[in-house]
């Protein structure tokens, strides 16, 4: 990675930072930033380029905190901001409302990079839930708004439009933690 880019990683980790500081996942008290971390990590592994890494890192902070799309494009460029906004949500939206739209997105208009940073981000959400599950059995599940039936809904619904992917690890390791959680 040349050090310019290594220079904007850096700049990306302290910005998602500070935007999320204070932040922890819900129903825990494990900090937020776990996840854009853990999301980051599986992109470097999958060996992605430099802005959908960095997209890993921003991909909550349009739908999560107090940042503009003015904030991510002045910062990181319009690839990344495009990546952030296609992998994030209209929380004004109904919750099924908003996760349909997320399938029906990957299923019709995502390119590659959205269809891998999307898994990427999901991927660490299903860690979190097994690591929960392994932790406090099936009460797990009331942490969530929409129970275990709906969860799957929607984790399945994104896997079965990822198929471009599916030479990737991160695809595999979805379909086996679908397999394992439902």
């Amino acid at each position: 990675m040349p050090f310019h880019n290594k220079l904007k990683l850096h700049e990306a980790i302290v910005f998602a930072t500070r935007a999320h500081h204070g932040q922890v996942r819900k129903g825990s008290d494990v900090p937020f930033m776990i996840h854009p971390f853990e999301t980051a990590q599986i992109l470097t592994e999958a060996g992605c380029s430099d802005e959908v890494v960095i997209a890993g890192l921003l991909h909550d902070t349009l739908e999560d905190t107090e940042t503009s799309s003015t904030d991510i494009s002045s910062a990181f460029g319009y690839k990344v901001l495009g990546l952030v906004f296609a992998s994030s949500e209209d929380k004004r939206q109904e919750w099924e409302v908003r996760k349909q739209h997320t399938i029906d997105y990957l299923k019709h208009e995502a390119t590659q990079d959205e269809m891998l940073l999307i898994c990427a981000d999901k991927l660490s959400n299903l860690r979190a839930i097994r690591y929960e599950k392994d932790l406090m059995g099936e009460v797990a599940w009331a942490r969530f708004k929409r129970g275990k039936d709906m969860q799957k809904w929607y984790y399945e619904g994104i896997l079965n439009t990822l198929d471009p992917i599916k030479h990737y690890a991160m695809y595999a390791e979805y379909k086996w933690l679908m397999e394992e959680l439902f």
